[in-house]
């Protein structure tokens, strides 16, 4: 552990004498010289926008524009459901990881997928299945975890986003937007330690050249912890350098490269026993010793933009990442009872070997003009893209194991199910372009027209498989302001996701369409923005098995809620942060084969129409104030509620409704900066995401954690 703290003082001692040098060379040059960005969507961004103090509240406050829609406009105009986490919400929650954000999102739910990957719902859909997480707008391949060491703020587009990103949004779309280089020197340092044997360091450093037109940034992170339930020690490791040209004050290039590692142990959660939580201390573990998940992260981008003149920008973006992914996990299968008087957990080891690279380059040009008195914001974009996957997934018997008694006795050599395993080595190449048009009819009455046409050619070596197809994804929107500051909208969208290669005859892409209405407000001179939506969100085309077993394109499954948003500053001071979510989620039409047996039996074939969406509740409800008090204090503290949520479209088990406390209370003094952040402040017992219908697993009970940073 104390090794891997090593790595910010390693750090400071291989990075060059001018990026640590005390003084800022050439400030006032360089902020002249720097102007402004102009991004891949046309808003202008400040380069040297970079908050540190907490009394200044931009970094609470949600911006005027999100990234995630490309263009330039207003939240409160924007006819599209779109959720902004900022910095200083992160910043004052401790969130760690992509989860922890979106636990302010109204309709999103985190969990975590057997305590080794981001796994959330967005509106009553999974993100495995209907979601597109990307980094700077880049798609990112499966990962574990999406750290937030070095992200500014999260975006949550709600709805299908293929109009923009192409397949696989079926019902949100998350981007996680870095922080970029600025041109000014500054520098953070941070450490924290608390529950779990939880340790971590950051470094957030920020140079300037003397010549004022190049910026270095680098942000990094160690963290370690033991974790709540038994062995589950976990590290995790990050680097983030990237350097910003200013070639001419109309043109940017920005260098960007990243690296992260995840090691965790896998955790299925406690096994359910007829249908309910056995009485067993909920730390234990049931997994085997096999059990390991190592995974390592190699992300590159580079970026050019060129202002040809206020209205015309014209940007290009090269892309890839790089996906090395080696996971052993124990899931479980049932737990009956067993002639001893006690009950048996069996179980089996879930072995996945996955690589999976992705390239691309995405032009994009971005204009404002006018036709007569109607002004359009314009972006016409084409991207080229190829994603390689290679992986086997394998299932491999286990000894069964005592519920009340574990012993384990499970040995190698592990022999693998061979009807259970599956292996592919696919090639994916995707061209598309797309435009996008937000269209000023006057000062009340605006469009938002767009959509994206996407040629697929995909090709499976292992299967033979090839397939290519054309998608068109649209999406029209309406907005309508009654007052200078509270406008009505409407919209439509469409998605696609590509057919499952399990498929058999005709292979149809998967399809989501949603319809939503509701309205925005901008108030207390843009300070305070309040929200309500009604949508109705329906996925069709998914890969059910009929009668024989045999996988076809006749699922569908409907989401229809009420969302409500209030988020900004009360008064001087005082934040609130504030959101409910009602979601009536259903599975129209679905059928799921189930073999308890792990290829023993034939596999039984079960209809699950008319059953509830797993990890849909009815009811969420989030609440967050921050009060800056004074001589440097800001005290903290929210509340977050769900209703009880089925945990497999079964609908046989479902987690009981939570009511959730945290608190956090900080202390600046110059350039040092205290922190104190209690989780689960009554120590509530409750469950998140297990696996299927056979596990749950228990959450952290109270925890806290303290932690300094040195600010300059």
């Amino acid at each position: 552990m104390m090794l891997r703290l090593l790595i910010l003082g390693i750090c400071f001692q291989l990075t060059p004498a001018w990026l640590l040098a005390g003084e800022i060379p050439a400030q006032q040059d360089a902020k002249t010289k720097s102007g402004s960005e102009t991004e891949e969507g046309g808003q202008d961004k400040e380069l040297s926008s970079y908050v540190l103090v907490e009394e200044d509240t931009e970094s609470l406050l949600p911006p005027q524009s999100a990234e995630v829609t490309k263009l330039p406009i207003p939240l409160h105009l924007t006819p599209l459901s779109v959720a902004v986490v900022t910095e200083g919400l992160i910043d004052s929650q401790r969130a760690e990881v992509l989860g922890d954000a979106l636990r302010n999102v109204s309709g999103a739910v985190a969990h975590t997928g057997f305590g080794v990957f981001d796994f959330f719902t967005v509106r009553g859909f999974d993100s495995l299945s209907s979601g597109l997480v990307l980094t700077d707008g880049v798609p990112a391949p499966e990962v574990a975890f999406y750290h937030l060491y070095n992200v500014e703020r999260v975006e949550v587009l709600k709805g299908p986003g293929a109009f923009l990103y192409g397949g696989n949004p079926l019902a949100a779309s998350v981007n996680l937007v870095r922080k970029a280089p600025v041109f000014e020197n500054l520098s953070r340092v941070g450490g924290s330690f608390g529950s779990f044997g939880t340790v971590k360091g950051t470094l957030d450093l920020n140079r300037v050249s003397s010549e004022g037109n190049l910026a270095f940034r680098m942000n990094l992170f160690g963290r370690s912890s033991n974790g709540y339930r038994d062995s589950k020690d976990n590290w995790q490791g990050g680097i983030n350098p990237a350097v910003s040209f200013q070639l001419s004050p109309t043109s940017l290039l920005t260098v960007n490269f990243e690296y992260v590692h995840n090691d965790y142990e896998p955790d299925s959660g406690i096994p359910l026993f007829m249908n309910e939580i056995p009485d067993v201390p909920r730390t234990r573990s049931y997994q085997s010793p096999f059990d390991a998940s190592k995974q390592n992260v190699y992300r590159t981008q580079i970026g050019f933009s060129k202002a040809f003149s206020h209205t015309i920008t014209l940007s290009n973006k090269f892309y890839y990442t790089d996906l090395d992914w080696k996971s052993d996990g124990t899931i479980f299968a049932a737990v009956f009872p067993n002639q001893a008087g006690s009950a048996d957990v069996y179980r089996a080891l879930l072995r996945l070997d996955d690589r999976q690279r992705l390239f691309g380059d995405r032009t994009e040009l971005s204009a404002t003009f006018q036709t007569g008195r109607v002004r359009h914001d314009l972006l016409v974009g084409f991207e080229v893209s190829r994603l390689g996957d290679v992986f086997t997934l394998d299932l491999a018997a286990l000894p069964p194991i005592d519920l009340y008694d574990p012993i384990e006795t499970a040995q190698p050599p592990l022999y693998n199910i061979p009807s259970l395993g599956q292996a592919a080595d696919t090639r994916s190449w995707v061209i598309a372009p797309y435009v996008l048009d937000s269209i000023t009819i006057s000062n009340r009455l605006r469009f938002l027209v767009g959509g994206r046409f996407d040629s697929i050619n995909f090709e499976d070596s292992l299967s033979g498989l090839v397939r290519k197809s054309q998608n068109f994804s649209p999406s029209l929107g309406l907005s309508y302001s009654i007052f200078p500051d509270i406008a009505l909208y409407a919209n439509f969208s469409r998605a696609f996701a590509p057919p499952s290669s399990q498929v058999v005859g005709p292979q149809n892409p998967e399809e989501s369409n949603q319809f939503e209405i509701g309205g925005k407000a901008k108030l207390m001179d843009g300070k305070f923005l309040i929200g309500l939506a009604v949508y109705n969100l329906e996925r069709t085309n998914i890969a059910i098995p009929d009668e024989s077993g045999v996988q076809k394109q006749q699922g569908d499954q409907r989401s229809r809620g009420i969302e409500f948003d209030l988020t900004g500053e009360l008064a001087t001071g005082l934040h609130l942060f504030g959101s409910y979510a009602f979601t009536d989620g259903e599975l129209t039409r679905f059928t799921e084969l189930i073999d308890p047996s792990f290829g023993q039996f034939p596999p039984i074939l079960v209809d699950r129409s008319g059953n509830t969406a797993p990890f849909a509740p009815k009811h969420i409800l989030s609440l967050y104030l921050l009060k800056e008090l004074g001589s440097g204090f800001t005290l903290g503290g929210g509340t977050r509620y769900l209703s009880e949520q089925f945990i497999a479209p079964d609908n046989r088990f479902a987690i009981d409704d939570s009511l959730i406390f945290d608190a956090s209370v900080s202390y600046r003094l110059d350039t040092w900066q205290l922190s104190l952040n209690l989780k689960n402040l009554t120590g509530r017992e409750y469950e998140t995401r297990g696996f299927g219908s056979a596990s749950v697993l228990p959450a952290n009970p109270f925890a806290i954690y303290l932690g300094v940073d040195f600010i300059r």
